[in-house]
């Protein structure tokens, strides 16, 4: 046992202990409050430092807004603009009806472009949909993530680009394919460029970049092309290739298909064909400015695809007749070309230009999913995570690559020939509209549930309204027969059966994996870190051998500072207890701590610090509820954190100043004093588990030891405290709601003062088992003095 410092009177003494903690180990926790909570609980709901703040990538933010507008362009430009339309004109009948369609999609585009706009501003994070849903659906716990992998696994496939060169080398070869050799050429293609990425990784990034350049110069002289015939209407000597005339136009709403599934299957067609206008939210991490640049990117997209999707369809309708469009299918690009410039070139070259845009299409599709899969697997969504999360043996994503390849073969080899575009396109859309259903409700309701968030985008509400109503009915519209079913084709819903079939899958899945086992098994899913041979870090969701994290315990006596709180302050000693009663008592409700308790709190450290600006970031409630199973008390659960730590190192410290504020505010803030301070109160009087703190002054900085805090997509740092006999411990006996404890967290200031204070839970062993368990809030706040900047 130690002795205490002087004439401090022990809490405890003889032989009883505190069973005081210190680790130095690197640990993947749950929560980001600077503690470990347990390794197997949940992110609490709203935690902003999991969601809300920017993220950079360890590649750098390297992309420009020339880069991020060429990776959400050259996305939407593939098959679409060379195919669809002749795929919607055969389908709906007539061209007015087509062009209404095209017009129709662009507004429910325009609307999905709108709230992921407000999604990545306000949550400026790498990776889309999965971490829009993730955040506004953390319970059922993993749900959201599995179903995200589901979807981008078994639907993240590439064959639509793949059957659009195999029918367009055809054509240019002007050979009439059988079935079998339509569907072999597409899967050589998804084959060689599976293994180009898989073997050969910078001659992959070189090949596509070279062929996303043609792509994008072959639609801007597909759109001059346009222009020319449309203006000057020239007149060629061979009939057969005449421009149509204008009076062709007349009676644009004749043929028309009204049915409610054939519109339904049509707009699934326009949504793939604007698909990528998003894609910018995947990789956020890497793009400077990302909030701004996000907005301006998007936006000057979608107008630049509507224009050429307009000029595009004009074009087709001016130069090729009518039912020589219907009957071409996915090759009006090809008669466009071949009567605008002639047998010649307009039959051979132009068409194996849209050939190799389609192939280049394949790669960056092929590329950006395979690193999605790649992301999954190191997540633990997929089975056989250790070998898919891998680069070996070529320092590429051979496992996503495969993950990619082989639904992308089946849905090019299964399906009749004469449908499998269509089918493609349709099974591909139906489940984006279920996530577009869940992200558009999910935005409404964080309005109404998170109206603290900072949303630099704010969507308009009756917009989002609009594209909610219109995917319930584009979910419903593929039950209603169509008017002219082929007899020979699929069933008309068969797409929207196999779509729901694969996500019910995903439910499955989630329900035998997290669900029902872990209840068999009486275990609970933990999330374990671990780093391949290959240096690849990668999360294994495996069943816990234990919750306890290695630990050193020493003995150590821990002063009752009661009757003498006013000897300590934050500045002499690093905490400071203040007598404070709060109008909020309950702390049960957010939103109601925020709106109340929040600004009590700022008040409060401003009038012990002298501070002129707080900023909170976070709270914490902590109370230890009970296993609704077995009525044990369940150890991984948001308790007391018996661990001597400090919530932040100075790095991490610092880093949220621009993470939280504006970037121009946080530099200015940075020039003067910043602390990071927990304001700590119980809500009910501690008799179990009090919080112990440590004099600053008595630990010294060659006894911190950083500890990294991995999470799948970002990294923090705490510090762990190493044991010496010579650190002084205290805290308050039966501390009350009407005390707070300021624990300093954090201070830039140099000069003496104390900068941080390790703080941990201990267990009194004189404390009986009927004793209520400890119940507390804390709130963590930034602390500035702009002023004091010596």
């Amino acid at each position: 046992m130690s002795t205490s410092s002087g004439e401090d009177s022990p809490l405890l003494g003889g032989d009883a202990i505190d069973r005081v903690s210190v680790q130095s180990s690197t640990f993947k926790p749950p929560t980001d409050d600077g503690e470990e909570d347990g390794p197997s609980s949940p992110p609490e709901y709203g935690n902003l430092e999991d969601d809300v703040l920017p993220e950079e990538s360890v590649l750098g933010r390297n992309i420009d807004w020339k880069s991020a507008y060429i990776i959400a362009i050259s996305r939407v430009i593939g098959s679409g603009i060379f195919a669809v339309p002749g795929v919607i004109l055969t389908s709906v009948g007539s061209i007015g009806l087509s062009l209404s369609i095209w017009i129709l999609g662009a507004i429910i585009v325009a609307c999905g472009l709108a709230i992921s706009l407000e999604y990545g501003c306000m949550l400026p994070r790498s990776g889309g949909d999965k971490v829009y849903l993730e955040f506004t659906y953390p319970r059922p716990r993993f749900f959201a993530s599995t179903m995200i992998a589901v979807q981008a696994v078994l639907l993240g496939f590439s064959a639509s680009n793949c059957i659009i060169f195999s029918q367009y080398v055809h054509f240019v070869f002007d050979t009439e394919p059988s079935d079998f050799s339509k569907k072999s050429l597409a899967v050589v293609v998804i084959t060689v460029i599976t293994i180009i990425h898989g073997v050969w990784y910078k001659a992959g990034i070189r090949i596509q970049n070279f062929l996303g350049w043609v792509k994008v110069g072959l639609v801007v002289f597909m759109v001059f092309a346009a222009l020319y015939v449309v203006i000057f209407r020239p007149e060629q000597q061979d009939t057969d290739i005449q421009p149509t005339k204008l009076h062709s136009w007349e009676g644009i709403w004749e043929g028309s298909d009204w049915n409610v599934g054939t519109i339904a299957t049509s707009l699934f067609k326009v949504f793939y064909s604007y698909a990528g206008l998003s894609n910018l939210n995947n990789v956020m991490n890497e793009v400077k400015d990302p909030v701004r640049t996000l907005r301006s990117v998007s936006l000057t997209a979608l107008v630049t695809a509507l224009l050429l999707y307009l000029l595009a369809n004009l074009a087709y309708f001016a130069v090729v007749p009518i039912d020589d469009i219907k009957q071409s299918g996915q090759l009006v690009a090809a008669l466009f070309f071949e009567r605008t410039f002639g047998p010649n070139v307009g039959k051979r070259f132009l068409p194996l230009a849209v050939a190799l845009s389609a192939a280049g299409n394949v790669m960056v599709v092929t590329f950006a999913v395979a690193r999605l899969n790649q992301e999954i697997a190191r997540a633990g969504f997929l089975p056989f995570s250790r070998y898919l999360s891998s680069t070996k043996p070529f320092n590429s994503p051979l496992g996503g690559l495969l993950v990619h390849y082989i639904p992308s073969v089946l849905v090019i080899v299964l399906p009749p020939s004469d449908e499998v575009y269509s089918f493609i396109l349709e099974v591909e859309g139906y489940p984006g509209q279920i996530f577009a259903l869940a992200t558009s409700v999910g935005l409404v309701w964080l309005r109404y549930k998170r109206p603290d968030l900072k949303r630099p985008f704010k969507a308009w509400i009756p917009a989002v309204i609009f594209r909610i109503l219109l995917c319930l009915a584009l979910l419903a519209a593929p039950f209603f027969p169509p008017s002219n079913p082929k007899p020979d084709g699929l069933w008309y819903a068969t797409y929207a059966v196999v779509s729901v079939g694969l996500l019910l899958f995903g439910v499955l899945y989630w329900l035998v994996w997290t669900v029902i086992l872990p209840r068999i098994g009486r275990y609970t899913l933990e999330e374990k870190q671990e780093v391949l041979d290959d240096g690849t870090a990668i999360t294994v969701l495996t069943r816990p051998s234990t919750y306890e994290r290695p630990t050193e315990s020493h003995p150590v006596h821990i002063t009752d500072v009661r009757g003498r709180e006013s000897e300590y302050t934050l500045d002499g000693n690093g905490f400071q207890y203040v007598p404070h009663v709060a109008q909020e008592t309950e702390f049960l409700d957010d939103d109601h701590i925020k709106a109340v308790y929040y600004p009590e709190t700022e008040q409060l450290l401003k009038d012990v610090t002298g501070a002129s600006k707080i900023f909170i970031f976070d709270h914490t409630i902590r109370r230890q509820p009970v296993d609704a199973r077995s009525g044990a008390r369940s150890p991984q659960l948001r308790g007391p954190v018996q661990r001597v730590h400090i919530d932040q190192t100075y790095s991490a410290s610092l880093s949220r100043v621009p993470h939280h504020l504006p970037a121009e505010e946080a530099a200015e803030l940075l020039k003067g004093r910043v602390q990071i301070i927990n304001v700590w109160r119980p809500i009910k009087t501690v008799l179990r588990d009090p919080l112990a703190i440590a004099d600053a002054h008595s630990v010294g900085e060659d006894q911190l030891v950083p500890i990294p805090l991995i999470y799948p997509n970002r990294k923090g740092e705490t510090f762990a405290v190493r044991y010496l006999p010579s650190h002084r411990w205290y805290y308050k006996s039966k501390l009350t709601p009407q005390e707070v404890l300021l624990i300093k967290c954090f201070d830039s200031k140099t000069d003496g003062r104390a900068r941080r204070v390790p703080h941990t839970a201990f267990s009194d062993p004189r404390t009986k088992d009927d004793v209520p368990k400890r119940e507390s809030i804390e709130v963590r706040a930034l602390v500035f003095h702009p002023d004091d900047r010596d």
